[in-house]
């Protein structure tokens, strides 16, 4: 009986060893690994947008360096177009002043007595320049060259008809009154030179 026993225990934990050697218990997920699983995917998905947005910045960063390249380009062209703009300007200023002495006569009324010391300035320094005046009794008479109104040109050639100095006899139809006014117009050759000045009783 006891034999009998011995052997049934035996068996019964032969039986029980088996089943531990065949059975195996599955394994269960616990929430930990889902976690980090869920957390490998979001840095794989993470990972995917930082590269999307470099590409992004990077064609941004393009775009912004072709428009500064044009705006730079453009500048540069402005700038060269003002400064050509502010030489001539310059050139021309120069030049009104070196003539500030004969064109501040363009529309400007002067006396008879201005007329004649203008006139024996220009004379005794032989400035390349032209006075008509026209009195009330006279149409243009000229004085130190001759005004050629068809040409826009004036001339020294003795037969052209000028005068060099103002005539002092009261009586004469050229005479210029000392007192009388006179409206000044300054007139300019095709250069832009200062040519002629018309004086034109008032």
């Amino acid at each position: 009986m006891m034999e009998q026993n011995v052997i049934f225990e035996n068996r019964k934990m032969g039986a029980a060893e088996g089943r531990g050697r065949e059975y195996v218990k599955p394994e269960r997920r616990t929430k930990t690994g889902e976690a980090a699983g869920e957390g490998n995917r979001m840095n794989r998905k993470g990972f995917g947008l930082t590269t999307a947005t470099r590409a992004l910045v990077i064609g941004v960063a393009v775009i912004i360096v072709c428009v500064v390249c044009s705006l730079a380009l453009y500048m540069s062209k402005q700038g060269k177009t003002a400064i050509n703009t502010g030489t001539n300007q310059y050139n021309k200023m120069m030049e009104d002043y070196q003539e500030l002495d004969r064109a501040m006569y363009d529309g400007l009324e002067v006396s008879g007595n201005e007329v004649g010391l203008l006139i024996e300035r220009l004379v005794s320094q032989k400035e390349y320049t032209a006075v008509r005046v026209k009195t009330k009794a006279s149409d243009f008479v000229c004085y130190n060259y001759y005004y050629d109104e068809q040409k826009n040109a004036i001339s020294k050639e003795a037969e052209a008809g000028f005068l060099l100095a103002t005539t002092q006899e009261k009586g004469a139809d050229h005479y210029i009154n000392p007192q009388a006014d006179f409206l000044g117009r300054v007139i300019k050759n095709a250069n832009g030179t200062i040519i002629c000045i018309d004086f034109v009783q008032q």
